[in-house]
């Protein structure tokens, strides 16, 4: 049963690097935008997760992907000059301060649970963005990753931190962008 569990975890490890590839054809295509406030905190979180999930031999593929697709995406970003910081911005990267400050000071535990979190919070510029304009969205991508979340969680060996909370975060960011995305698209035409 564990190795069943271990080729989900690499599974959805691959879904995720799947979902990145239409998300960066749109941006590369200036027919996506993204936060990049988001992304940049993402990457940070995300190697932070993968560390703390790989440190407690947990379930480490889903963020590991993460950190190379939003890596890819942050730079591509810069790169087609998709680069704005403001207020909500400001109070994210302070919220993302808080939760790295807990995981030094708490241990790797605590830093899976601040790390997570820290990522939902990271992912408020883009839930904004998602709101405002619904149609820059590639909502294709987010279901994957969805997808993906869904697979790692389930995948996961036992209900334990580093087993299954960075997924259910993610899979939770992803439902709310998905949401604003198809529940907008509907009403601003």
């Amino acid at each position: 049963m564990a190795e069943h569990k271990d080729a989900m975890q690499l599974i959805a490890g691959i879904i995720a690097m799947i979902a990145y590839i239409p998300l960066i054809v749109g941006i590369a295509r200036n027919k996506a935008e993204q936060s990049f406030a988001a992304f940049l905190l993402w990457a940070l979180l995300d190697s932070i997760a993968t560390i703390t999930t790989y440190l407690e031999h947990g379930n480490y593929w889903l963020p590991f992907s993460n950190v190379i697709g939003t890596i890819t995406v942050t730079l591509l970003l810069v790169v087609k000059r998709q680069v704005s910081w403001s207020w909500v911005e400001n109070v994210t990267a302070f919220l993302v301060i808080i939760c790295v400050a807990i995981w030094y000071s708490a241990g790797e535990q605590a830093g899976i649970v601040a790390s997570s979190l820290a990522v939902v919070i990271a992912s408020i510029p883009q839930m904004v963005d998602t709101f405002k304009r619904p149609r820059t969205t590639p909502v294709l991508s987010y279901i994957l990753f969805f997808s993906a979340n869904v697979v790692s969680f389930l995948a996961g060996r036992t209900w334990t931190i580093e087993e299954r909370f960075y997924a259910a975060c993610s899979m939770f960011l992803c439902f709310v962008i998905i949401f604003f995305a198809f529940s907008r698209r509907t009403t601003h035409r």
